[in-house]
């Protein structure tokens, strides 16, 4: 985990100074900037350092310029950086440090070099020899990164704070009145734009900024896969990718939320220590469960308050950068704890529901197409959508209704346009799927990063290893989703791997926990008491706060 910055100026151009200052948080071990000139114009380069690979005395931004011509500022882990290195040309390396092998991929394979790494990244290299610079975000969009063009100056950073420029606001991107929250290119700041994930920047001569995508979740479902291959593979790249992120040259730790997806992590990676979010007085005690899926690691509970959640909202909100969900919360006050028992990586589940079809919803479309080919029930299909107000092709009324979390549901126009660009081919649980996989899974693992990030911890996703995201992306939704059980494949792994059959079998949902609404008194609204509406409004009021945007009407404490 670390913070980068950076200014791109045409000559002639004024660039401000580099702000490092602002992601320090990031990376506590150590800051530096540097500038650099090209033929055209200048580049201005800061970092702050996370040290986890290499030791502290790597300095930063890297610089490689005598070796291979390549300066660059990273935030993230090429996991097999190792591996890399043995197959890379040069045979002379100054560090023990995974940036080195980006710098020196490039010089070997360009642009090329992205589908080699097996990691979660985002950096900006600038290469002396050609006179270009270029900027890339890893597949699943676990490292974060920003950009806003003023002019002839291109400012990115990993956080909106670190852009060095005055944040105004602006209209809020058309996905929020959907989805409650922005996910996607456009944010709520004037001018400020993200970089999807498994995108790329590249700036050249004659000034110009080329925006590439340079990879997409396949889109062609392998139907002849059988189940014992979707089981096999599954488990083989699971044990993998875990054993790949649970390398570590500093104290290491695992959420355990007493759910399937944590449960077979730690059943991987059997950390000693591990930690759960978990609110007894409110009838959500999670600790029985975390600690039978820990089996004889000592499991930390933790928990907060209302008083708690509302005196950190502020903080909380300006390190989100835009307007989350409550699961910020639960991340922040655990990250603390970590933080604070001296842990620097943790492993976690996230993006297992999105790609193993998890959440309750996929089972109701399970169910609803189940209705389409069954025979005994083709007949009646008419009888069917008239109940439920469906046209005659219902599926995309179906999965735009289920994506649109607005009162009285009026925005499913923005959920077909999402349903349209990201759902591709395939049945309606693999469309919703890709959906979440731009979507829900972006605002969680933004709100992971940043409340991770604001204590200086690097969180791991096991899940989001690019073998388990590109497998399970051509598994038939078969192997996912059983008349009797959700995230099938994923159940079977856990019984092979000697997960408690409680844990396997249980039909309740457990995820990241925060009871807003039962401390707020909330059991209406349009999706019961998962009716986010009452904090939107208390984080959209600390949003605006923290940038101080006009002043809105707080909700009651």
């Amino acid at each position: 985990m670390c913070g980068i910055v950076g200014t791109i100026a045409v000559n002639g151009a004024t660039a401000p100074s580099l702000r490092v200052d602002r992601l320090q948080h990031r990376g506590p071990d150590g800051a530096g900037a540097l500038r650099l000139s090209l033929s055209w114009g200048s580049v201005f380069l800061g970092q702050t350092r996370l040290a986890v690979v290499g030791g502290e005395d790597v300095p930063a931004p890297y610089d490689f310029r005598e070796s291979c011509g390549v300066v660059l500022v990273f935030n993230g882990e090429i996991y097999n950086w190792a591996e890399l290195r043995k197959s890379l040309k040069n045979e002379t390396w100054e560090t023990a440090c995974d940036a080195e092998v980006i710098a020196h991929a490039w010089r070997e394979h360009g642009a090329d070099m992205l589908h080699l790494f097996n990691g979660m990244f985002a950096f900006a290299l600038v290469d002396l020899r050609t006179s270009e610079v270029f900027l890339a975000r890893d597949r699943a969009g676990e490292k974060p990164l920003f950009y806003s063009l003023q002019g002839d100056v291109l400012h990115f950073s990993s956080e909106v704070q670190g852009l060095g420029i005055p944040l105004e606001e602006d209209r809020a991107p058309a996905e929020v009145a959907c989805l409650e929250f922005d996910c996607l290119t456009d944010t709520p700041f004037r001018g400020v734009r993200r970089l999807l994930p498994g995108s790329s920047l590249r700036v050249l001569y004659p000034f110009g900024v080329s925006q590439r995508q340079w990879w997409t979740l396949p889109q062609e479902t392998d139907e002849s896969m059988s189940w014992a291959h979707a089981v096999e593979e599954t488990q083989a790249l699971l044990i993998s990718a875990t054993s790949l992120r649970a390398a570590s040259e500093v104290p290491i730790t695992t959420l355990v939320s007493g759910g399937l997806d944590s449960a077979l992590v730690h059943a991987i990676s059997g950390h000693p220590e591990v930690y759960c979010a978990t609110f007894p007085e409110e009838g959500m005690d999670l600790l029985p469960e975390a600690q039978l899926a820990a089996g004889a690691a000592r499991v930390r509970g933790i928990t907060f308050t209302l008083e708690e959640a509302q005196g950190s909202l502020d903080r909380i909100a300006e390190h989100l950068g835009t307007p989350a969900t409550w699961s910020a919360l639960t991340y922040w006050f655990l990250a603390r704890a970590i933080k604070q028992d001296g842990f620097r990586v943790v492993l976690s589940g996230d993006g297992a529901d999105e790609l193993f079809a998890g959440y309750s919803r996929y089972r109701v479309l399970y169910w609803l197409n189940r209705m389409e080919w069954d025979r005994n029930l083709s007949g009646y299909m008419p009888t069917v959508k008239t109940a439920l107000e469906l046209p005659d092709q219902p599926w995309e009324t179906v999965i735009a209704r289920m994506l649109d979390r607005s009162p009285g549901k009026t925005q499913q126009g923005i959920a077909r346009d999402l349903l349209t660009r990201f759902g591709g081919k395939g049945d309606p649980i693999q469309q919703m799927s890709r959906v979440e996989f731009h979507t829900t899974m972006q605002v969680n693992l933004r709100m992971a990063d940043r409340m991770f990030a604001a204590f200086g911890l690097e969180n791991r996703s096991v899940f989001l290893d690019h073998r388990l995201l590109e497998l399970s992306a051509r598994m038939p939704t078969r192997h996912k989703v059983h008349v009797a059980e959700s995230k099938a494949v994923l159940r079977q792994v856990a019984r092979n791997l000697g997960v408690p059959d409680a844990l396997i079998d249980t039909k309740t949902k457990r995820g990241l926990p925060c009871p807003w609404n039962a401390w707020r008194g909330i059991n209406t609204g349009t999706r019961g008491v998962w009716d986010r509406g009452d904090f939107k409004e208390a984080m959209n009021a600390a949003w605006r706060r923290v940038n101080g945007f006009d002043a809105v009407q707080e909700v009651a404490g």
